[in-house]
């Protein structure tokens, strides 16, 4: 604003408000209107008066408002809140200063002189609009000056008045522009021509003589004449018209592009004479330029509205200009040229990254680009010499740049720069446009470049690049600078390794080695420079985000995953930050990394092991133990540090030692948070849980989960899963437990169902809900089924528990345990608990559900059972809802609950697969029996819910595995025999699997258990005999738990037809569970463990016994030769879950921790295949905040009941021993591929939870998979069997 002039401001101001002022009624209306004037203007901060008062506060106060910003902020660090505090207690010092009282008074003396003399031209002013109206003289308006006369850096855009001229006019000025006219008379046509408007001058019939007039006048030497055109070109851009635009930016143009290639250009002088802004010559061509960048940069917010033929012009000129003299290298010779004019006022090209933003303008620039592609080839030629003259070290850029970052371009201060930061500014320039070319496919193609006797690939521009790295800024402060050369290639390096494409084709094994090199170095004794470590951890943490980037990494360009390659970067990054963390690098590079540095390489570690397939690499350097050593110490050395006093505000040790307990805490976090990621996946989980760290690391995942923080700056995705992984073992629940997330989880969930604590505040009465469950209970209810699917967990939060049954509840009173939820909202029996409920039937049906879920699991539904008559309770509740006693099923009355009690009535009485029984829908039809499933009140269930099973024959038939076993009904069982059997096996699953069934799969058992028994491999367990008699186990008592199991087992056998006197198979089948138990208690170790899973013998049925007592049509002798056999075998383990609990045959660290092997191992490697070959389904697991490994626990730990139909449970249990234990894992890699597009449908509801869990598993027969699995084998044996037998390892 010329002379702060405030007069044109004000008017300006007073006219626009004038609308508003006619609007109040009265004088004090107005003055409101006007106080609240930036509520109601959309305009408000576009006035010129308003922003001069912001630009007038930045000067004058900034440095007050700054420095008590920084001082408030380093007194208030660590104590949290106070927010608003803080920002009152800065302005009241701000509005107290010297400065601010000064500033209001010029302010006000400079308004007030501004408003007198609007008043006094006031009657002048009235009488000009009065004239115009009346068609005398053309409105007067008062035009800002032209910003370019004060900086050539400034903006370029105005708008001045207008006249109507006729064409005489028009050819008069046209001719006055010519320059062989007197320089007033064409100073005097171009001021005539800016009060005209822009399309009327664009459609007269002298258009082409004006614009080569104002090229003329451009080019001119006199400075007046070139402002004054230059001032036309700019003012010509506000119209909204595309013609008129594009008419006068390629006016513009070319005159640039006369003016450079002309022989006498004075614009392109040496570029080693510096270039002096301060010279009125250079001043005429910046301003130029600066018009032509603001245009640029402008452009493409408007130009999609506009005809391609528009777009093709500006990109066409422009791209066409940038083209002349262009160069190749670097010489003492070079010349400016306009590439260089861009660089040095716009550096980071920010023009061009605009117009390559949207598809749009993208598509079109490059198709252009290719007829210009020497801009490219001159732009990579400059970077790789600019680059290799900078390679020895010798030439220093830390203080150039610190320079260039210190002095801003285009501050008036700065007129004077040199040829080192012109060719610097020149190079930063260049950078930026390759590294947006790089980032498209067919910026690619322009790639490789021709460089004299060479061709430069992206990966050779990329390896040179890095190079430049070390050239940064030796202290990390210095990494924020813009123009650090080191923080510039990182910028590009990420943004290259950012995308899944790009970062295919671009990140080679070439550049990430190059890029790791200096890590080599620092472990060979060569010392390294943080800045340049902290780079390069930046680039490779954007790399371990993405999926191509962590196949890099781990593999190099290797396609065979898993597959062990020492020579890939990954092994190099683990092996730097174990050596950091633990302090162990070579002592001759003097003092350790800074934390700033290890936490960096550890982050990225992090981020490859918090997936099972990084965690399957990195697993050998054991970085948990290293990473939980540290937090130990950084735990201590924050216990040790002194308490902030108050009164040590002013001494500046107490502000080191404070600092110093921020920066220790600081540290302890970040190590807890790199402990806590190990908790992704089922192994993972296990190494936390022996590293002793599960409670804290759950405490501050609780934390950051209530806050709703992400995991990482990388991570898309919530703790969800995690949440989930850590809930499915006894351990991680009693961490959930201990640190408050249960409670905190039921109080949401109760805030949804009925009400919230007292103290929060009902803004509006929530909605009557409609369906069973509400949306708004819909997360609620998934939450609880993440946190109760798993029966160890489960048995940790309830067992032992009693219930309150209090006669009465408040309304208020909010459970905050399982229990409290159970006895509240599904054990729902007295008028206590149904007064204490606002909304009875939603909540009752909610808590239901719960129920429902849980029971999926049949330990889970016999520990509910045993504990709270479950079963007794919901036919109670029917009971209760019937209308009268007369006969007939329409004595009940159907409602939502009563419908929910007979689904779980059903689900949990009856056992079988698909086939084998049939669950009543949860919703009613429309038809004129809305639910024609009948109710009950007592067991047994109707007839309608089992169906009839066909009998098994009792007739042999023929198939390829009888007439193996009869032709080799003498031979020596041994290996070749076994691979014999399973070629006949496999042949009969495949193509008649119907016969594989009954004595036949017993038969093979027995013989294929004798072969195995004879490997050493397979048999790693010693037999041991067991001790004990028939009398002793008739004196042992079962818990209620496994009784009821076993009634539901011999139930299911009488369902199924195999077994016909319940009474002698309980017995017996009760026999066989004491005497596996015993046996199992002789190879038990006594474990002290706060997990009451651990305290005694295994607390749920023994599943895998009774399916094999079924197989073996209820032969109790015949299934505890069998099972004692086949305790030697390391498949054991796996399929019969009891073995492995408390057993001295595993590892004592691996015993105490509570978490199965078939979690740790078994889960773990099915998440290892599923993320590699069912890549969708994986990423469905994690969309939805769930884990495969927990709902494949479930099955496998129930031998598949209620999931397989019969027939499909005897074929698993003869594969996983025939086959070998690893098939285990592949089965439940089949299931998922079979399930794949279900489970993406119930991903995108957000239910897959619960469909995975209640419903069984429709299609899916082993023999039909069998192929697919073998398939597996052969790429993943290897891996998977090794790592299951090497359960027994320390």
């Amino acid at each position: 604003m010329a002379d702060e002039d405030l007069l044109p401001s004000v008017r300006q101001l007073v006219s626009k408000v004038k609308p508003t002022i006619h609007a109040a009624k009265n004088v004090s209306e107005a003055e409101e209107l006007l106080l609240h004037l930036e509520e109601t203007d959309e305009n408000f901060h576009r006035y010129e008066l308003v922003k001069y008062l912001r630009n007038k506060i930045s000067t004058d106060l900034g440095s007050v408002i700054d420095s008590e910003i920084e001082k408030r902020t380093l007194e208030n660090r660590g104590k949290g809140g106070g927010e608003e505090e803080l920002i009152r207690t800065i302005t009241d010092v701000v509005v107290n200063s010297i400065g601010y009282s000064s500033l209001t008074q010029s302010l006000k003396h400079k308004t007030k002189d501004a408003v007198d003399r609007l008043l006094e031209t006031f009657d002048e002013d009235v009488d000009n609009q009065r004239k115009v109206y009346e068609g005398r003289q053309s409105p007067k308006k008062t035009a800002f000056p032209f910003s370019d006369d004060s900086s050539s850096f400034e903006s370029s855009f105005n708008q001045p008045d207008f006249d109507f001229p006729n064409q005489e006019k028009f050819q008069r000025l046209a001719q006055n522009l010519e320059n062989d006219q007197p320089i007033e008379l064409r100073r005097d046509a171009v001021m005539q021509l800016c009060h005209i408007p822009p399309s009327d001058v664009l459609a007269c019939d002298q258009w082409t003589h004006l614009k080569k007039g104002l090229q003329d006048a451009l080019a001119d030497s006199d400075d007046q004449l070139s402002d004054k055109s230059l001032q036309f070109h700019a003012r010509m851009f506000s119209t909204n018209s595309h013609m008129v635009t594009r008419e006068v930016y390629s006016n513009l143009v070319d005159h640039l592009t006369t003016l450079f290639q002309s022989r006498k250009c004075k614009a392109a002088f040496p570029i080693g004479d510096g270039l002096n802004a301060a010279d009125p010559y250079v001043q005429r061509i910046l301003r130029k330029f600066r018009l032509m960048n603001e245009f640029q940069r402008e452009v493409p917010s408007y130009w999609v509205r506009f005809p391609e033929k528009f777009l093709d012009d500006v990109i066409e000129c422009t791209l066409s200009l940038l083209s002349i003299h262009s160069i190749g290298a670097i010489s003492s010779n070079e010349t400016m040229t306009p590439l260089h004019y861009f660089a040095l006022l716009d550096p980071k090209a920010s023009w061009f990254r605009k117009w390559m933003h949207g598809n749009y303008s993208r598509t079109a620039v490059l198709r252009i680009l290719e007829k210009h592609r020497i801009l490219v080839d001159t732009c990579v030629k400059f970077l790789m010499d600019f680059v290799s003259t900078r390679k020895s070290g010798s030439d220093s850029m830390t203080d150039l740049t610190d320079t260039m970052r210190r002095s801003k371009i285009g501050e008036e201060k700065r007129k004077i720069f040199t040829s080192k930061e012109l060719e610097y500014l020149y190079f930063v320039h260049c950078l930026s446009i390759i590294g947006v070319v790089t980032l498209y496919a067919n910026g690619r193609q322009f790639f490789p470049v021709k460089q004299r006797d060479k061709e430069v690939t992206i990966t050779d521009l990329l390896v040179s690049l890095i190079h430049l790295l070390p050239h940064g800024g030796t202290e990390l402060a210095t990494r924020a600078a813009v123009f650090d050369p080191g923080n510039l290639v990182t910028d590009v390096l990420k943004c290259v390794s950012a995308s899944q494409a790009v970062c295919s084709e671009c990140m080679k094994n070439k550049v990430i080695m190059e890029l790791i090199s200096p890590l080599r170095m620092y472990m060979k004794g060569r010392k390294c420079k943080e800045s340049t470590l902290l780079h390069i951890a930046d680039i490779l943490s954007v790399l371990a985000s993405s999926q191509c980037g962590r196949q890099m990494l781990l593999y190099g360009e290797s396609k065979e995953r898993i597959k062990h390659n020492k020579l890939a970067a990954v092994h190099t990054i683990a092996e730097f930050a174990k050596k950091s963390i633990s302090k162990s690098l070579p002592s001759q590079c003097g003092p350790a990394p800074s934390r700033a540095v290890v936490g960096a390489y550890v982050f990225i570690c992090r981020q490859i092991y918090s997936n099972c397939e990084g965690l399957h690499v990195l697993y050998p350097y054991g970085l948990h133990s290293y990473i939980a050593d540290a937090w130990r110490e950084a735990s201590r050395e924050t216990e040790r540090a002194p308490t902030p006093r108050p009164d040590s505000d002013s001494d500046t040790s107490s502000q080191s030692g404070k600092q110093e307990a921020i920066d220790a805490f600081a540290w302890e976090q970040t190590l807890r948070d790199n402990l806590l990621n190990f908790a992704g996946t089922p192994k993972g989980l296990l190494m936390l849980q022996q590293t002793g760290a599960m409670n804290e690391c759950v405490e501050y995942m609780y934390v950051r989960y209530a806050n709703k923080l992400q995991v990482s700056k990388h991570e898309k995705f919530g703790y969800g899963t995690m949440v989930t992984q850590i809930a499915a073992t006894a351990p991680g629940m009693v961490a959930l437990h201990s640190t408050g997330f249960i409670k905190a989880l039921l109080a949401e969930l109760w805030s949804v169902l009925e009400c919230g604590p007292d103290e929060r505040r009902i803004i509006r009465p929530t909605a009557i809900p409609v369906d069973p469950i509400d949306k708004s209970a819909h997360k609620s209810l998934m939450s609880l089924v993440n946190v109760l699917s798993a029966y160890p967990a489960v048995y940790e939060v309830i067992a032992n528990q009693p219930l309150a049954n209090k006669e009465s509840y408040s309304f208020r009173e909010v459970p905050d345990t399982i229990t409290g939820i159970i006895e509240r909202l599904i054990m729902v029996d007295s008028p206590g608990k149904v007064h204490s409920l606002f909304n009875v039937e939603q909540s009752h049906v909610f808590g239901l559900r719960i129920l429902s879920v849980m029971c999926c699991c049949l330990d889970s539904f016999l520990l509910l059972e045993t504990q709270y008559k479950i079963q007794d309770m919901l036919l109670q509740s029917q009971q209760q809802n019937r209308r009268g006693q007369d006969e007939g099923r329409d004595d009940f009355i159907i409602d939502m609950p009563s419908v929910e009690r007979n689904h779980v009535l059903v689900r949990t009485y009856i056992v079988g697969g698909p086939s084998e029984r049939i669950l009543p829908p949860r919703t009613l039809n429309d038809q004129d029996d809305p639910y024609p499933w009948p109710l009950f009140s007592q067991f047994p269930v109707p007839k309608q819910y089992t169906p009839q099973l066909i009998r098994p024959s009792a007739m042999k038939q023929e198939n390829e595995l009888t007439k193996f076993l009869s032709a080799s009904k003498n031979d020596e069982v041994n290996s070749l025999w076994l691979d014999k059997c399973k070629k006949a096996f496999c042949s009969l699953l495949t193509r008649k699997a119907d016969l594989g069934t009954g004595k036949v799969l017993v038969d093979m058992l027995d013989r294929v258990l004798s072969a195995l028994l004879k490997i050493p491999d397979e048999s790693i367990f010693p037999l041991k005999d067991y001790i004990g008699s028939d009398s002793q186990l008739k004196g042992h008592k079962l818990p209620a738990l496994q009784i009821m199991g076993i009634k539901m087992a011999v139930r299911y056998g009488q369902h199924l037809k195999i077994l016909h006197n319940v009474s002698e198979s309980t017995e017996k089948l009760t026999m066989l569970i004491k005497q596996s138990t015993q046996y199992l208690k002789q190879q038990q170790r006594k474990t002290d463990s706060e997990i009451r899973f651990l305290q005694q013998d295994y607390m749920g049925h023994d599943w895998f016994a009774s399916t094999l007592f079924l197989m073996m049509s209820g032969n109790r002798e015949k299934s505890w030769n069998f099972l004692h056999k086949f305790s030697t075998l390391i498949a054991s383990g796996y399929l019969w879950l009891p073995r492995f609990h408390n057993s001295m045959q595993l590892p004592p660290q691996l015993t105490v921790s509570g978490i199965h092997p078939v979690f740790s191992t078994t889960g773990h490697n099915i998440e290892l295949l599923l993320q590699i070959e069912v890549p969708l389904v994986y990423s469905a697991f994690k969309m939805s905040g769930y884990t495969c490994s927990q709902i494949c626990q479930n099955w496998l730990r129930q031998c598949f009941w209620n999931y397989f139909d019969w027939q499909d449970i005897c074929h698993y249990v003869c594969v996983c021993i025939l086959m070998g234990s690893d098939y285990q894992v592949y089965t439940c890699v089949a299931i998922f591929k079979h399930l794949q597009q279900s489970l993406l449908l119930h991903a995108q509801h957000k239910d897959l939870q619960v469909f995975l869990t209640e419903r069984p598993i429709q299609g899916f027969h082993v023999g039909n998979y069998l192929e697919y699995m073998q398939q597996l084998e052969q790429k993943y044996r290897y891996l998977v069997l090794t790592d299951m037998k090497c359960i027994t390892k320390p």
